[in-house]
């Protein structure tokens, strides 16, 4: 039997132990000590703490993907298929831990955990993009969340398609905007891959970046075919850093992007490469 939350499995029998004996105290006209405290403080103990320990434990022990996740990493994730089995299975095993140690949320009319399908679609971003790094799941942006049309936020009160936030950690997408940037990138821009590469930026500021970029628009639309202004309306900001586009170029067409701009292909390489 495969275990999927060990905290659960820790916490059951404390919380059964712990309601058996009051009950049978209550049920005996016995007063209630204050021991009984010891198991209630454990359990608080497993309350906060349970996603660190199921996260540690799936680092030991990790859940096998979705048979229909896989299948959409062979259909739809060109990075994916072109590894070798063995980094096959790291990235399965990445993105295991990555959908188990972070918070998926749909936002709306009430907030709900979004489907597995559509974390996976995300993370399938944050996986290429930190393959080669130890910390995959990039620093403290532990929470995704996620609008179906463009959003406004009290950073920026306009309707806007992806946002990152640094101080709370949060990364926001337009689901409308999202999904046709990742399964059809010839077409649209890849807001998903643009947060992680934001968010990595934020995350990992004393590294060398080629900020000063020996590139412009034009290159852009070359390497991707999309033009500026479908780019900024997509994000739905006036201006965004060119690095950032260029970054998210660099995942989205790497063979491309290799031969136009080989002198920063080689920058990318040493940014985001092995360690």
């Amino acid at each position: 039997m495969r275990i999927y939350s060990l905290s659960k499995v820790l916490g059951t029998p404390i919380t059964v132990a712990t309601i058996a004996i009051g009950f049978y105290q209550y049920s005996n006209g016995i007063t209630i000590g204050s021991w009984i405290l010891i198991p209630i403080f454990l359990l608080v103990v497993l309350f906060i703490s349970h996603g660190y320990i199921d996260y540690w434990f799936h680092t030991k022990y990790p859940i096998p993907l979705n048979n229909k996740i896989v299948t959409w990493l062979k259909d739809y994730s060109t990075f994916y298929q072109n590894l070798k089995p063995s980094d096959k299975e790291k990235y399965e095993y990445r993105m295991s831990l990555y959908l188990e140690g972070r918070s998926f949320m749909s936002v709306g009319s009430e907030q709900k955990e979004l489907p597995e399908d559509i974390k996976a679609i995300i993370t399938s971003n944050a996986i290429q993009m930190n393959f080669h790094k130890k910390d995959f799941l990039i620093g403290e942006f532990d929470r995704i969340f996620v609008y179906k049309h463009p959003f406004p936020s009290p950073k920026h009160k306009f309707l806007h398609g992806v946002e990152t936030d640094g101080e709370d950690g949060l990364i926001i997408y337009s689901l409308e905007h999202l999904i046709p940037g990742i399964t059809n990138p010839d077409t649209y821009y890849n807001i998903g891959m643009h947060a992680y590469v934001e968010a990595f930026a934020l995350t990992y500021t004393t590294l060398d970046y080629p900020w000063k970029l020996d590139a412009d628009w034009s290159d852009v639309e070359a390497i991707s075919g999309l033009s500026k202004d479908i780019i900024l309306s997509t994000l739905g900001f006036e201006s965004v850093d060119l690095f950032i586009v260029l970054a998210t170029c660099y995942f989205t067409y790497p063979a491309v992007f290799e031969n136009k701009l080989p002198k920063l292909h080689q920058e990318m390489e040493r940014l985001f490469g092995e360690e």
